[in-house]
């Protein structure tokens, strides 16, 4: 299996939303052609790879307005940032206002980000995040240069996947971004 152009040059430079975390890009499994890069992110002041997933809860009301979650449920918007479980050490992880192909071009996407109310997602994780680029290399790498940005910045999604550490439930945040 191959990457994509795109995927390839987010393996060289991964997006600046990573910056605060060290990153691995995982190995390609199975044939084809690739257009994500899993990055697996461990912290950047003690190399450990627990962390809290921070976010924005809400619980949607009778009837949901959100896709796929139901009258009750709560479920964490953006932005979202991690603390290491070791250290305390906190990193800003993605904001949908200005990460992502919607959020370095547009100034955001059409998602509910929470400004009040922080909370952890119950648990400590192992972190993967995932970005895909559904756009032309050439496409992108016009407009990158145009926003003075690298090519992995521009996104078109990101799925953000925590493994319990101690047992439970996985997590996963997915935002389109274009």
């Amino acid at each position: 299996m191959q990457r994509t152009p795109s995927a390839a040059a987010a393996v060289k430079i991964p997006p600046s939303c990573l910056s605060g975390f060290d990153c691995t890009a995982l190995p390609l499994a199975g044939n084809g052609l690739d257009l994500a890069v899993d990055f697996a992110l461990t912290c950047r002041s003690c190399n450990a790879f627990a962390f809290l997933i921070f976010g924005f809860p809400i619980v949607a009301p009778d009837p949901s307005p959100y896709y796929a979650v139901e009258p009750g449920q709560t479920f964490f918007r953006p932005p979202h940032k991690l603390r290491c479980s070791s250290c305390g050490a906190e990193a800003a992880l993605f904001d949908v206002r200005k990460d992502g192909y919607d959020g370095v071009l547009n100034g955001g996407a059409s998602y509910e980000s929470g400004t009040d109310g922080e909370e952890p997602i119950a648990g400590q994780f192992k972190v993967t995040v995932a970005v895909f680029f559904n756009v032309e290399f050439d496409e992108l790498s016009e407009l990158a240069a145009e926003a003075n940005v690298s090519i992995s910045n521009l996104f078109d999604c990101i799925t953000i996947k925590g493994t319990p550490v101690n047992g439970g439930e996985d997590v996963e945040l997915s935002y389109e971004c274009a």
